[in-house]
């Protein structure tokens, strides 16, 4: 669900709460980026493509940890468009997303259908993509998430309107399960929320560990609107597990005060994107170093990061201190403004007819303006992003893709540890 980086470990004392204060103005009014560009030249042409995308991406609830760097993904990515003077011009419309707790993100994908937008990029959560997918998807209107990883939309009927950066948890749960093998662990419990995200990281981990001769000597699930673990993190200690694997959203913060009161060594934890970053060094309860956890996605580059950070100064909002998704939401702008290239057409059928072609077909390039340079030249172009290859199958989904791997340290900073490739269409 998540790729996510620090920047530096004195980053990340920033606490959540305030890296959304400093969007409260995006979830207020749309962003605008058509006028980045400087000057006039060919950005004012009035024969440029306008593409009008919207954004329904976490600024509350369960998952607001996502939001600030997803929001400067898209942001940066079509500041960049913009001032490639390629042809296109992007502009944002920025909504929340909140969580399944609330009807916030169907009201904002109404609100952005009746602003004529012809894709969306959103939501973080599975679970609330699948709440408004059927509205998006029967508008016609391309769904794009950055950080969806639910096996469930393989299969979901969308008329080919929905796709995603983000690689699927068959995956995620792949390299979960083989970390842990890996690390000798032989008797797992695994704790897990139980909505579609948390049900299909269940799934796959469960079977790369049984696969590998491991037994999952407990498999308990909880409701995600839960705030108390007492009896469930009991249920999981019982059979005196070697390696404990949660799958949750900041329900962690609820969850590691139970482990610790039963004396639980974190270097046995083993977590997952959707709970990654959640703690974090302004967390002073429980410190859970030698906690591991994993994260689809590459680990931010330095100067992507301070392309990042310098945006988000820019625009008045505090500082990154996490980039989960930042990549996979700036590939996902990126893919967008390309295939309304290719198709010389801005409406949602155009891109959709689109999208697979400039992320597989013909030469490959890593920018936008190298791309675009392609496709006005007549010719195909293959976009390998900063998140990875990308490369989408017929589903929408990546077929190849990265999974990084972080560990805390004490006082709960955390490091970058490795990253392993996985490729879905073998």
């Amino acid at each position: 669900m998540r790729a996510f980086a620090t920047a530096t470990s004195a980053s990340r004392s920033k606490s959540v709460k305030g890296a959304l204060a400093g969007l409260a103005v995006l979830g207020a009014t749309a962003l605008v980026l058509s006028g980045c560009a400087s000057g006039s030249g060919d950005s004012s042409n009035s024969k440029d493509l306008s593409l009008k995308i919207g954004t329904i991406l976490p600024q509350t609830g369960s998952l607001a940890v996502l939001g600030p760097p997803e929001f400067a993904g898209v942001h940066l990515a079509a500041q960049e468009i913009n001032a490639a003077k390629k042809g296109i011009k992007v502009t944002v419309e920025d909504k929340d997303s909140g969580d399944t707790s609330t009807n916030i993100a169907t009201t904002s994908a109404t609100a952005l259908l009746a602003d004529k937008v012809s894709a969306i990029v959103g939501a973080a959560s599975s679970s609330v993509s699948l709440s408004f997918i059927d509205q998006v998807t029967k508008a016609q209107v391309v769904q794009i998430s950055p950080a969806n990883t639910s096996p469930t939309f393989s299969t979901y009927a969308d008329d080919g309107y929905y796709f995603r950066t983000a690689p699927s948890d068959v995956l995620q749960g792949r390299v979960l399960g083989q970390k842990v093998l890996k690390d000798g662990a032989t008797n797992v419990s695994i704790l897990y929320q139980n909505d579609s995200y948390g049900q299909g990281l269940d799934d796959n981990v469960k079977k790369a560990l049984e696969d590998g001769g491991a037994t999952v000597a407990a498999n308990v699930s909880y409701d995600p609107a839960a705030t108390s673990f007492s009896s469930e993190v009991t249920q999981v200690l019982a059979p005196n597990p070697d390696a404990l694997i949660v799958i949750s959203f900041d329900q962690i913060k609820a969850i590691v005060p139970e482990l610790k009161k039963n004396n639980f060594d974190f270097k046995k934890f083993y977590g997952t994107d959707g709970n990654y970053g959640v703690i974090t060094e302004d967390y002073t309860d429980v410190d859970i170093a030698g906690a591991q956890f994993t994260n689809p996605g590459v680990n931010a580059s330095d100067s992507f990061q301070s392309k990042l950070q310098a945006l988000v100064k820019k625009e008045g909002n505090k500082a990154l201190t996490v980039f989960s998704y930042a990549p996979e939401s700036y590939d996902a702008t990126v893919l967008l403004a390309l295939s309304a290239l290719q198709a010389k057409g801005t409406t949602g059928p155009d891109l959709q007819k689109n999208l697979i072609s400039v992320s597989k077909d013909g030469t490959k390039c890593t920018t936008f303006s190298e791309c675009a340079d392609l496709i006005n030249a007549g010719k195909k172009a293959n976009y390998d992003g900063i998140s990875g290859p990308i490369t989408f199958d017929k589903n929408g989904d990546p077929s190849q893709a990265y999974i990084s791997i972080y560990k805390y340290a004490a006082g709960n900073k955390t490091e970058y540890e490795t990253k392993e490739f996985g490729d879905l269409s073998k």
